[in-house]
């Protein structure tokens, strides 16, 4: 189920990779300064009625060792280990790219599938290209269309920033080199890269090739002391229809 939130899909990379000019790190630090280091302990939500909870474990070193999302009677669960430049990766139960706009009920993966267009003055990607298959009532045929998603971000530090940092992703992602022959998952390492907003999304608006709105979701956070969000409750609108979330974040 794509219900936990898109960075677990890179804890599924391995990959031995050299410096680059521009890091992510130095990114969040100029536009995140003196931030507090805050990692994730739990988020919890209730989606359609159904109740899902994702928890992070740590060594005693603060390093993440674990994710385990519950859902219903279904867990699922990552457990790994990171020697600096070698993630060694088990999943049990985890059969699917997360994504974290389905945290927020969207009905597009624009941040699995996209490409970024542009960002705004704080290198968060501000607009993004995908494209998504639509059925054809005249022909009977599934169609590919293109798609654009406009984000508007507030300016909190992005949540999941330190717990990523704790997982050693943000070490990989300060050391991607743009050498795609060196492996298909580098691609992949250079998209998360790309795709890695420094705040926290307030609005997503999906258009059309002729610029249509499709959809939108706008989300409300209540901060704490820190500037962490530590709920947002965000509402979707596609066409006549009106969904809201609840999600609940806690931290260590």
């Amino acid at each position: 189920m794509k219900k936990i939130n898109y960075f677990l899909s890179i804890l599924t990379l391995s990959i031995l990779a050299t410096s680059c000019s521009n890091s992510v790190s130095d990114d969040f630090d100029d536009m995140n300064q003196d931030v507090a280091e805050k990692r994730l302990n739990k988020i919890s939500s209730n989606l359609n009625g159904e109740d899902i909870s994702v928890g992070f474990s740590y060594d005693s070193n603060k390093k993440l060792t674990g994710i385990t999302g519950v859902s219903r009677d279904e867990t699922n669960s990552i457990q790994y280990t990171n020697t600096g430049d070698l993630l060694n990766v088990s999943a049990q139960g985890l059969n699917e790219t997360l994504n974290l706009e389905e945290l927020f009920q969207s009905p597009f993966n624009a941040y699995e599938l996209g490409q970024v267009v542009s960002y705004d003055d704080n290198r968060n990607p501000s607009q993004i290209s995908f494209e998504d298959q639509v059925y054809n009532y005249n022909t009977g045929q599934y169609e590919t269309i293109g798609l654009t998603a406009e984000i508007l971000y507030d300016d909190a530090p992005n949540m999941y920033f330190y717990t990523l940092k704790a997982a050693g992703i943000i070490d990989v992602l300060d050391k991607v080199q743009l050498d795609f022959s060196m492996n298909a998952q580098a691609s992949e390492i250079i998209k998360a890269s790309q795709l890695l907003p420094m705040n926290n999304p307030v609005k997503f608006i999906y258009k059309n090739q002729n610029g249509g709105v499709e959809a939108t979701i706008d989300i409300s956070y209540t901060y704490d002391q820190d500037n962490y969000p530590i709920n947002a409750i965000a509402v979707l609108n596609a066409g006549s229809s009106s969904e809201t979330a609840a999600v609940n974040f806690s931290y260590e």
